[in-house]
This record gives structure tokens, sequence and C-alpha cells, in this order.
């Protein structure tokens, strides 16, 4: 089936089915920030439950992250042969077994074993959510992409403060995990039947290396994501470095990020349907960098969480923006473009926060943190992409 009768078959889609499959797939969002939240609740608890030490738990966190990117390929192909609502349900099936399983084994192997499954369903979920809310997007006819981020980060929050209050009620022994999970799997079956369903392209593209605009795409991907990354693993530090606070507070500085990301995403579609694609990439990446410049020099608690909040606004929309433009990619199905550029993207979780914890060895964080905002003027000034592929 060709991308013009998919679209087609998506514009004869009964409004009322239509709707709900996009609730449908904004829960899949929204659980599979969930599950991430509460892992990162548990991740402490893991650790002295397995008796490793940080180099370990690097490790193991970096095993999770091969898993997600060495899986996300092979969803593209998943999502052409099957279609991408099979592919969500069985992925989120999939993703809920294994965390709750990583947050229940205590054996050194067995642990990593089940890091790696963990790593793995999240990444084909990934591809496939975003492809299946890509199709749901065609057949609205309007931006959808950034409100479907929004459930997710929505999720992300949702879920780190759920695992608070299950460890804080005694629940942190692996079965507040558990409930979670069982929930997860519930409401995915329950979403199942309200997903869009549009027939897969089995003879179209659905994995290749990134070159031309799905490296470029990729390429901005990966920028965008390295800015999180460091975010996730270096502003705390660089709060009790610059602003003297003490580590509690400045947890705070990754709060103002997130909650400011979440919300912009809700809002994103309005602003994309009423400025349009390129206006919005381009602010996005110019208040990434005014963001964490603004971050990096100040040695005020609030101004420096003040960036924060701005990098969170200005970096909600631009992945959305660029997996819309990656599903839309000419001669390639949704899923495959979505793996293809995808995979390059979430590389730079992987890579940034020990390549900002080397520079910083030999600088400050500071410094390390000051090169990285370069990331907005590039993702700014090669916008223009995205609109071709809009």
């Amino acid at each position: 089936m060709s991308r013009l009768d998919d679209a087609n078959a998506l514009e004869r889609a009964p409004a009322t089915g239509l709707n709900a499959a996009r609730w449908s797939v904004s829960t899949i969002f929204l659980l599979n920030g969930a599950g991430i939240g509460v892992w990162a609740a548990h991740v402490p608890l893991v650790q002295a439950r397995a008796g490793i030490d940080t180099g370990v738990l690097g490790f193991l966190l970096l095993t999770i992250a091969g898993g997600a990117i060495s899986a996300m390929p092979l969803s593209g192909w998943m999502a052409g042969r099957w279609g991408t609502r099979a592919v969500v349900i069985g992925a989120g099936l999939l993703f809920a077994l294994t965390s709750a399983l990583l947050m229940n084994l205590g054996g050194l192997v067995p642990l990593f074993l089940a890091a790696y499954a963990f790593g793995a369903s999240n990444g084909v979920l990934d591809v496939a959510m975003n492809a299946n809310a890509s199709e749901v997007e065609a057949a609205r006819g309007i931006p959808t992409m950034s409100s479907f981020h929004g459930f997710y980060s929505l999720g992300g929050l949702i879920g780190a403060a759920l695992g608070g209050v299950l460890i804080g009620a005694g629940f942190g022994d692996g079965s507040g995990a558990l409930m979670v999970s069982v929930a997860i799997a519930a409401v995915v079956a329950v979403c199942a039947r309200r997903l869009l369903a549009v027939a897969p392209a089995p003879h179209a593209s659905h994995f290749a290396l990134p070159r031309g605009p799905a490296l470029f795409l990729g390429l901005l991907g990966l920028l965008c994501f390295a800015v999180e990354g460091a975010l996730v693993d270096w502003s705390a530090l660089l709060l009790t470095e610059r602003t003297r606070v003490d580590a509690a507070t400045a947890a705070f500085g990754y709060s103002a990020f997130s909650v400011a990301m979440a919300a912009c995403r809700f809002a994103g579609d309005r602003l994309v349907l009423r400025f349009g694609a390129l206006r919005v990439m381009v602010t996005g990446g110019v208040g990434m960098f005014a963001g964490l410049m603004l971050a990096v020099v100040s040695t005020h608690f609030l101004l420096s969480a003040l960036g924060f909040a701005l990098i969170g606004l200005s970096a909600a929309n631009v992945v959305p923006l660029i997996f819309a433009a990656a599903a839309r990619m000419p001669g390639m199905s949704a899923g495959g473009g979505l793996a293809t550029v995808a995979t390059l993207g979430y590389a730079g979780l992987l890579m940034a926060p020990p390549l900002i914890g080397s520079i910083a060895a030999h600088t400050n964080i500071a410094v390390a943190l000051g090169i990285l905002s370069v990331s907005g003027i590039v993702i700014a000034a090669n916008a223009r992409i995205v609109k071709r592929h809009g």
C-alpha cells in the first residue's frame, strides 16, 4: 500500500473512532512515561538490593540504553510487517512485564538481562507508538504530535511521584513496582481495540542507515536528546557548584525543566498551527541556547532554575516536530522513518552524559554545559528541514 493509499484510508476513518484512537495512543504515551518514572524512583533501591556500586550501576543504565537503541530498527521492520497497532500492543505488554522483572530481580546476571529486555521493549514501544501517533495526526489533518509527547512527560512526572509514594508506604521491595506493571498491562489491553489500525506497508523501507534528510533529522534529534540527557545527570551538580545550594534544593532545577517541558508540549500543537513548524523549531533552538547559557552563567539559584525552565519550554516541541517529519519521509513507512531517525537521535542520551563528564573533568561543569548550548544554535540554523517534510 502506498503512502497516498494510507492517507486516503486514514481520511475515511470515522470521527468517533479517530477520537478514541487519539486518546488511546495518548494513554500509551502516558503509561510509557509513568513506567520510566517509577523505574527512576526505584534505581537506588535496585542498587541496594543487588549490592552494586555506582560503577556497576552505570553499566546497568548503559545496558538499558543499549537495549533501546539496538531494538529500534527492529520496531520499524515489525511495524511494516504487522502494522503499528499490533507492535504497540505487544511492546506495551512486554514493557510492563520487563519493568516488573527489572525492579524485582536481585542477582547480577538476571538483573542485566532484565535491563536489556526492559530497554529493548521500551525502544520498540517508543518507535511504534510514535508511528501510530503520526498516523493519527495524518488522519486528523492537524498537528497533534506535541500533545502525545506531553502525555509522555506528564506520565514521567506522575510515575516518579507514584514511585516515591509507594516507596514511602513500604512497597519499595518491588511489590509496588509489580502493582504498577500489572496496571500498565491492564490499561494497554483496554486501549488495544481503540488504537488506530492502518494496513501495514510491507514493501516500503522500514529501516536504513541514516543519510540525506534522515541523517539531518537524526542529528538534530541527537542534539536535543543530548541536552535532555545532560540535564538529567548534571543539572544538580551545576546548581550546587554555581549557586551553592544543597542537593535537595538543586533537584528542583531539573523539576523546573520537566514541568515546563510537559506544559509547553500540551500547547505545542496550537503553537505549530499558529506560527508554523519552522518558527517553532527556530524559536526552540534559540531558546535552548539562551536557557542553557543563563543556567551556567548565573550564580543565583532562581535565575539558573529559570534557565532550566526556559530550556524545557524551548526543547518541548523540537523532538515531536523531528519525529513527525521522520514519519513522513518519502519512500519509507512511518515506523521505518521513525526507527531510522530515533536510533540516531536517542544515541544523544547515551553519549552526552559521559562526554559532558569528560569535558568537565578537564575544565568544570559550567564550561561543559556551556559548550553543549551550541546545540540550540545548530538546531535553529537547520530547522528548515522540518518544514520541507511537514
